[in-house]
């Protein structure tokens, strides 16, 4: 049977997420095959008003798919996906070229000649709408960002981590750290900051001058993402125009309240921006807090923008 479309790592929090949102670009359940590990086989989940069968992503026949969405690094399966002719399409791929992120209405400059495009990441993707906007408001000389990642950052993985520790220390268990390196549940541990995600801020900001710091930390909680952003402009901007471009855009609600990723942004495909402010004595510069879902405002909207721009135009 023929394909259009492949997901794999299915029962994951991030193909959950674009599973929710792929919908909207047509997909039928009859064109779409989802794909997992031996230990998943069986399993159903739902889809398009019926439900689909996992089936073996080590052993599945790509040839009939025109493009596999994988959400998680797979060695093997890029290979088998790339042999077999299948445009890949990921976020976690390793790949020094741009990533691509797809907004609503863009038209990217992607290649028929593409074999595989890697995807700007979930902090990139939550962040980029209201960053682009900005360096279009006002050039950004400055940028600085805390990115506090939650535990679905890690996977399900990380949720039963997570989970497991606080059971135990409330319980005064012991506990032993696998997939973090030291205790998460009641603590903030911070996680070197990828060079990549540096370079890929500023090559969406056109702007090879522009000073960025980024730090990231890992907080226990289960699932949403926060960041601490502070801009620097080129010249000095009433924050009255940055608080109506911001709202502008599709997805983004600004508050005047405090805000927080479960209290907002629980399983939400939008964004919510607060502690949007500027000191009297800089006009020149932002501050502001955003929270989101990191795999539904995040990846899902990318991933699905991207593979529906895809069988829209090339495939």
């Amino acid at each position: 049977m023929t394909h259009r479309i492949a997901l794999s790592h299915a029962s994951s929090v991030a193909a959950e997420a674009i599973l929710e949102k792929l919908p909207e670009s047509g997909i039928a359940s009859d064109s779409l095959v989802l794909l997992d590990h031996q230990t998943n086989l069986g399993k159903r989940i739902a889809y398009g008003g019926t439900h689909l069968a996992l089936l073996d992503q080590q052993q599945h026949d790509l040839s009939g798919c025109s493009l596999l969405l994988m959400p998680q690094a797979e060695p093997e399966l890029e290979s088998s996906a790339l042999q077999q002719g299948c445009l890949l399409v990921s976020h976690s791929i390793v790949d020094e070229r741009a990533p691509v992120f797809v907004g609503v209405g863009d038209m990217p400059s992607i290649s028929y000649s593409e074999t595989r495009l890697r995807l700007a990441g979930p902090e990139l993707t939550c962040l980029l709408p209201a960053l682009i906007e900005l360096e279009q408001l006002a050039g950004i000389t400055q940028l600085h960002v805390t990115l506090m990642r939650s535990a679905e950052f890690r996977g399900k993985a990380g949720i039963d981590e997570l989970a497991s520790q606080t059971v135990n220390l409330l319980s005064s268990r012991d506990i032993e750290p696998v997939v973090y390196s030291q205790q998460i549940a009641f603590n903030l541990l911070p996680e070197a900051t990828s060079p990549q995600v540096e370079a890929d801020f500023r090559h969406f900001l056109g702007n090879s001058s522009c000073s960025i710091a980024l730090q990231t930390v890992n907080v226990p909680v289960f699932h949403g993402f926060a960041a601490a952003v502070q801009i620097g402009f080129d010249v000095d901007v009433p924050l009255k125009d940055c608080e109506r471009r911001l709202s502008a855009l599709d997805k983004v609600t600004i508050k005047n309240t405090d805000s927080s990723p479960i209290a907002d942004c629980n399983q939400s495909f939008g964004c919510v921006i607060s502690q949007l402010k500027q000191t009297s004595n800089q006009p020149a510069n932002l501050q502001f807090w955003m929270v989101a879902d990191p795999m539904r405002y995040g990846l899902a909207n990318n991933y699905v923008n991207v593979a529906d721009f895809l069988l829209k135009s090339f495939l």
